[in-house]
């Protein structure tokens, strides 16, 4: 088998190598050859293309089939319901955020306007907290602007679910 490295391997030493019949010197000189010469390794790779099995004719009809059954689209189903619930969790985190942040702004500027002032200042501090009122005023009107966009978004989003639920049904 020394004669591996001078000339190109043959369907023979394929196949003894293949069932393993070469010693590890042969087995070596044999995968080194392969290696390094083109037309050898094109050889071995249609061998080893033609010696693989054909897929039997019914497996194509059985996956199918398999698909069809209760357990696999149950599964299917609960992988469905999951992405949904993560995207609602999300939401709800988002949303919860959002009022927090409202609701920390909302007390920080009240808690500012709860402070005690001085009789002389009180003319100069009245003006401020009209204009803080007038800016809280503004940040309700925001946050409520905002607020009802994202309920119609998200209703939206639903009600987009329901319908194509309702189609696949």
């Amino acid at each position: 088998m020394a004669e591996v490295n001078k000339e190109h391997i043959t369907k023979e030493m394929f196949e003894n190598w293949q069932q393993g019949m070469l010693n590890s010197q042969e087995e070596e000189a044999f995968l080194l050859h392969t290696g390094k010469c083109t037309y050898c390794a094109e050889q071995f790779g249609n061998w080893m293309e033609h010696d693989l099995m054909e897929p039997p004719a019914y497996l194509k009809e059985e996956i199918v089939k398999r698909t069809r059954q209760v357990d696999v689209q149950t599964v299917v189903k609960v992988k469905r319901t999951t992405k949904r619930m993560q995207l609602m969790i999300y939401s709800l985190k988002v949303g919860l955020a959002v009022v927090a942040s409202i609701f920390l702004l909302t007390i920080t500027t009240n808690f500012q306007n709860m402070k005690s002032v001085a009789p002389q200042e009180q003319s100069k501090q009245t003006e401020s907290v009209q204009r803080k009122e007038s800016i809280t005023d503004r940040l309700n009107q925001g946050s409520s602007f905002v607020n009802d966009a994202l309920n119609s978004m998200t209703s939206g989003f639903f009600q987009i679910e329901r319908e194509t639920s309702e189609e696949q049904k």
